[in-house]
């Protein structure tokens, strides 16, 4: 079986490439891979913001939730978060502004993106 990373980099609200992602994340699980992280740059980080979403509707962030609930580490690229207002606990003190980081994401440097290339067998890019 196979160890991968997740390389998310496009928006949430631009095509389905995060519920493509979401989609292969759950079928690589249920066939026995392990998934190292899932690492979201650019703006994908906009996944990790914690928001109330339309009616009806999960949060993209509820829906990543889910697999950090299967034991997935969710990466948040902390320069292109920064960028565009997610901010964790810590930044958001350190910016005096409130924290909008959604539970189970974590804010990582591109070195833990490096580091893919070394522990996993595969990148997988959405």
């Amino acid at each position: 079986m196979a160890t991968l990373t997740l390389l998310i980099r496009r928006s949430p609200y631009i095509g389905h490439g995060h519920q493509t992602a979401l989609a292969f994340a759950s079928a690589a699980l249920d066939a026995g891979h392990a998934i190292k992280r899932v690492f979201f740059y650019q703006d994908a980080v906009l996944a990790a913001m914690q928001q109330q979403p339309p009616q009806g509707q999960a949060a993209i962030s509820q829906q990543w939730q889910s697999l950090a609930a299967r034991g997935v580490t969710l990466q948040v690229c902390i320069a292109n978060a920064l960028r565009r207002g997610v901010v964790d606990e810590r930044e958001a003190q350190r910016y005096d502004c409130q924290a909008t980081l959604a539970p189970d994401f974590v804010l990582a440097g591109l070195g833990e993106m490096a580091s893919a290339s070394e522990d996993s067998d595969r990148i997988v890019e959405f």
